[in-house]
């Protein structure tokens, strides 16, 4: 009837069969089609936990939330991400173990970084305590691995301060052959060069007034400040910024999938410590899944137990 556009009038005639036939083998098509689940139908349980990741990271777009679930060893595509989350909410479901018996662009890449510790950005951010007192942090990357190596709160912008910041990042990882600063005073001084000249570091210089020209840093700082810390209502002071900061250092490189780095975590690039991607039909919610709750932003972040 459908190849050939027949009506149902017609049956009788063309097929030679009775027309209470026709409509009992018409009922019996209807009930399988709609007791049949179609093969590309995403389950329940993964629909569950796409909106799980999306209320516990509400910044976070289609691609990223796809990366997460690939981390979690779930095929996803983006599209798919965002049909689900265009589609009604459904009902919730537990991700806890069924008890077994409890269980950037083209620009950012300018200056290519070979292996970890090749090419380091450096890089301070204004943020304000209480809204109205001013406090700057410095932020310290590792461009191969995304990885941040240091973001710390400056009691003052000077050059005292940052060396500090940044000799701390080099006795805990080691020295980078290259970093790259714009060219504030403070980055260009007497002081800032003696550190540099020290560890045998060549400094490179971003463009002066050229949006992009330390893209990469740039990028983590809005991520600092916009996915970070615009999560608190306010920053009670130095000692409260310094603990926001050193959970965004644990969440950023431990939990947080990076776009740049087709959604690994930067520590999984700096240990060469990479996941296995998921198969296309990996289309179940492994059981393994470990949740960590980051109370002063209200973040949850998402990995299998067996990459902690």
């Amino acid at each position: 009837m459908e190849t050939f556009q027949i009506p149902r009038c017609r049956v009788t005639e063309h097929l030679g069969i009775a027309i209470s036939t026709l409509y009992r083998w018409l009922h019996k098509i209807q009930d399988q089609d709609s007791s049949r689940v179609p093969a590309n139908k995403t389950p329940m349980q993964i629909a569950s936990l796409v909106w799980e990741i999306t209320k516990a990271n509400i910044s976070w777009g289609r691609f990223r939330i796809a990366n997460q679930l690939g981390l979690l060893n779930i095929f996803l595509s983006a599209s798919a991400v965002r049909n689900i989350l265009n589609r009604p909410k459904p009902p919730k479901q537990s991700l806890s173990q069924p008890k077994p018996k409890k269980t950037e662009d083209e620009q950012s890449r300018s200056i290519p970084a070979w292996y970890p510790n090749h090419v380091w950005s450096i890089d301070t951010t204004m943020v304000y305590c209480w809204g109205c007192w001013p406090i700057d942090i410095c932020v310290v990357i590792d461009h191969y691995s995304r990885k941040v190596m240091a973001a710390v709160p400056l009691e003052g912008p000077n050059a005292g301060w940052i060396n500090n910041a940044l000799g701390s990042a080099i006795e805990k990882y080691g020295a980078p052959k290259h970093i790259i600063s714009d060219q504030g005073g403070v980055f260009i001084g007497e002081v800032f060069a003696e550190l540099l000249g020290k560890y045998n570091i060549k400094p490179r210089l971003g463009a002066i007034g050229k949006h992009g020209s330390i893209a990469v840093i740039e990028r983590v700082n809005k991520t600092l400040k916009y996915e970070w810390l615009k999560q608190v209502a306010f920053i009670k002071g130095i000692d409260h910024l310094t603990d926001l900061c050193k959970e965004f250092e644990i969440w950023y490189n431990n939990w947080r999938p990076n776009m740049t780095l087709e959604g690994l975590r930067p520590d999984d690039v700096y240990y060469n410590n990479k996941p296995d991607k998921p198969k296309r039909d990996a289309k179940t919610v492994p059981t393994n899944i470990e949740q960590h709750y980051f109370c002063h932003t209200r973040i949850t972040g998402y990995r299998l137990t067996k990459a902690a």
